[in-house]
């Protein structure tokens, strides 16, 4: 039974994120999230002594009432004698990768030479990569591709233990030899997914086999069309969250190859770092630019900061809207391809919004959208 002297405190695994219109909990053991008002957030940032509460707000014992059952209601907080506070210490927020290079993107288009990139083979290993996005935007590359991700997933040098494909097939297409590829390459255990883009018929509607293979109807004709800011939530855990609070959620951590072999943070940026032909990936992590954007937070960046999914949102600087810089001449401007707005708590589509056409017009995108 619930004493005077007992409070409550939320459990060490649900973490409170303040936005300005909203605050969210999110549960990152359970991969569960719940929206929740600004009021209640300030409540759970320490331990929770309700007949306090109820002595300071004698108004509001509804609402107090409501926020007490939907906390219990949702097994998000624990009771405990006020002595023993110290007992439950917060979890660890840090963020730490052995890996210099945890992850990369590496696109493929008709000009590239898998030639040059069997040159990184063994760099990808030293680097300790552990996850690879390839993105293919020519089919007849597919083939190539196919052999070069075997020979990865085979290569016992590296710790590359993630491999994802997305590619884009055109309209018209030999869509059954390209998908009897795509299946043999599904059926790689190292490769977690496969995604098509398309708006062949054919595809659309037949019937996909292969839970790691998904298609969906959109046209992509190049690294142009990523940095879309997404509204669902698939993925909420801790180390999503904890990389975030203290590095940049795209760039941290992260090399990557472009069609033509140029060594970049992303495909989409401009600055290049070299090329595989006469660069390896180790010279050009010693620029004195390639680590510039991987400690910058969404904590810094204008509307991010005021957003209630800062900590769980990938983070586009590539595209931004381009108005705001800061001292150290980085761009802090709020991703073009976002949608949200935190102060009012709504989704839109960014493409339409008056405010980013000077942008859109400066990346020459109206081809893209």
């Amino acid at each position: 039974m619930t004493s005077k002297n007992t409070v409550y405190k939320l459990y060490a695994d649900i973490i409170p994120v303040k936005g300005y219109s909203r605050s969210i909990l999110f549960d990152v053991t359970k991969n569960k999230y719940w929206y929740i008002p600004d009021a209640l957030y300030e409540i759970l940032t320490k331990e929770i002594d309700f007949e306090d509460l109820n002595a300071l707000y004698p108004d509001d014992p509804g609402i107090l009432k409501e926020y007490k059952n939907f906390l219990q209601k949702n097994d998000l907080i624990f009771e405990i004698a006020p002595d023993e506070i110290n007992a439950f210490p917060p979890i660890d927020m840090k963020w730490h990768s052995p890996s210099v290079i945890t992850n990369m993107i590496i696109d493929v288009d008709y000009e590239t030479s898998f030639a040059s990139l069997s040159k990184i083979n063994v760099e990808i290993g030293k680097l300790g990569v552990e996850a690879i996005l390839f993105r293919c935007f020519s089919e007849t590359k597919l083939r190539e591709l196919k052999k070069y991700i075997t020979c990865l997933s085979e290569d016992a040098s590296n710790r590359v233990r993630d491999i994802q494909l997305e590619i884009s097939i055109p309209e018209k297409s030999n869509s059954e030899k390209t998908i009897a590829d795509l299946k043999k390459l599904a059926k790689l255990p190292i490769v977690s997914r496969v995604t098509i883009y398309t708006l062949n018929e054919r595809l659309l509607t037949a019937p996909v086999e292969d839970s790691k293979i998904q298609v969906l109807e959109k046209s992509i004709k190049g690294p142009e069309n990523c940095g879309v800011i997404q509204g669902n939530l698939d993925s909420v855990n801790l180390e999503i969250i904890s990389e975030s609070r203290h590095h940049n959620s795209c760039l941290n951590c992260k090399l990557s190859i472009d069609r033509s072999g140029n060594i970049k943070n992303c495909p989409s940026m401009e600055q290049d770092f070299g090329n595989l032909e006469n660069t390896r990936l180790e010279e050009s992590l010693h620029h004195k630019d390639f680590r510039r954007y991987w400690n910058l937070t969404k904590d810094s960046i204008e509307g991010c900061k005021d957003c209630e999914f800062r900590y769980v949102c990938t983070d586009c600087r590539a595209y931004t809207e381009r108005t705001d810089t800061n001292k150290a001449g980085l761009d802090i401007s709020k991703p073009l391809k976002c949608g949200y707005d935190p102060y009012t708590g709504e989704w839109e589509e960014w493409s339409t919004h008056p405010l980013k056409q000077k942008a859109i017009q400066h990346y020459g995108m109206e081809e893209y959208i």
